[in-house]
């Protein structure tokens, strides 16, 4: 098994590469230093100017050219973010030229831009995208129409959990109840069959907190109803879909000080089945000579493999027994795209994309 070089673009141009992704196989989506984003066909080298992100409307200077950013992409749609703070911009180019999104700013600058992409059964583009700390929404992306703008942020059975939870307690200055949903989004993941999204999320304490919701039921119902998986230590551990049931969730015992780990236990990697109501812990794997406290991981279908990239392990392929079949501790990419099984590496004015050659 090899890493294989597929394509490297050198742009000539005063400007420098911010952020970048593969939309699909021969094809780049880019934001430049000049605020610009521009779709780029490779065989093609056809550079095609789609929008800017610069805006002088926002008070608080809007985009932030400067800051961490993201692109999602879905066929011809193209989201911009800054991950870590308050806006981004959806450009689908057969509907509508730029469309802007915005975040309130609660502890933005701690909690990565909520954003997923999907079609629904039909085939129709959605977005789900965060408006504040504990809220996001759901788009129907051809008509604009916000499918959740009714929905509450009040969680099923409130009440219940309420005085049930107070039958032992006794308040004099009680808060008005049931009170909003107590919960920081995180980065978005979509479930394989698009049912589900799970949020890498936290909560005070402050803990990783990752929660699973329903996509149908989060748009149709007027309570949020989630599937806690779990919670952590603060690490922003990576987490990956299996499949429409499964979800894969890094663990370091020593980090977790778990009974009898020492600074040397291997690390591990934990699988969580969704079932109902309840995520069941199904088995824990070790990862035997391989820290992956710090880094992303991603289930590569074809290979029945989880894909993991970081700075200090370059990228592994970990069978899901837990056996590393393949490392590259040199190779050093910024991203892993599902859809597309590319990796991409990017410099200020260069391009690598590479693939995986079984």
């Amino acid at each position: 098994m090899k890493i294989n070089k597929i394509h490297e673009v050198t742009f000539n141009t005063d400007e420098t590469i911010i952020s970048a992704t593969v939309s699909n196989r021969e094809e780049l989506v880019l934001l430049m230093s000049s605020a610009g984003v521009i779709r780029y066909k490779i065989n093609e080298k056809n550079e095609q100017y789609l929008f800017s992100v610069k805006s002088d409307l926002y008070s608080d200077g809007g985009f932030d050219i400067t800051a961490q950013s993201t692109i999602y992409t879905l066929g011809t749609i193209v989201v911009v973010v800054n991950d870590y703070k308050r806006h981004g911009y959806i450009h689908y180019p057969e509907k509508y030229h730029v469309l802007h999104l915005w975040r309130e700013d609660y502890y933005a600058d701690i909690s990565c831009y909520p954003i997923a992409l999907f079609k629904n059964e039909t085939g129709v583009p959605h977005i789900i995208y965060g408006v504040a700390w504990n809220h996001v929404q759901i788009m129907n992306l051809d008509t604009r129409q916000i499918l959740t703008a009714a929905k509450s942020l009040i969680e099923e059975n409130a009440e219940e959990k309420h005085i049930e939870f107070y039958k032992a307690f006794s308040v004099d200055d009680e808060e008005p109840w049931p009170r909003p949903y107590d919960y920081f989004f995180g980065k978005l993941h979509v479930s394989p069959d698009k049912r589900k999204f799970l949020s890498a999320g936290w909560a005070w304490g402050s803990c990783d907190a990752y929660t699973v919701y329903d996509i149908e039921h989060f748009i149709n119902s007027n309570r949020i109803a989630d599937v806690k998986i779990g919670a952590w230590n603060h690490e922003n551990r990576a987490v990956c879909w299996i499949d429409g049931e499964t979800v894969a969730i890094a663990y370091n015992p020593f980090t977790e000080e778990d009974e009898n780990s020492t600074a040397d236990s291997p690390c591990e990697i934990h699988f969580y089945k969704i079932d109902g109501d309840n995520a069941v812990l199904e088995k824990q794997i070790p990862i035997i000579g391989l820290d992956i406290s710090d880094l992303k991981i991603y289930y590569n279908k074809n290979l029945n493999s989880i894909i993991a990239l970081s700075g200090k392990i370059g990228i592994a392929i970990i069978e899901l027994d837990g056996q590393i079949i393949f490392q590259d501790t040199n190779l050093k990419v910024d991203e892993y795209f599902i859809e597309t099984s590319l990796f991409i590496q990017k410099s200020d004015k260069t391009i690598l994309v590479y693939e995986i050659n079984e």
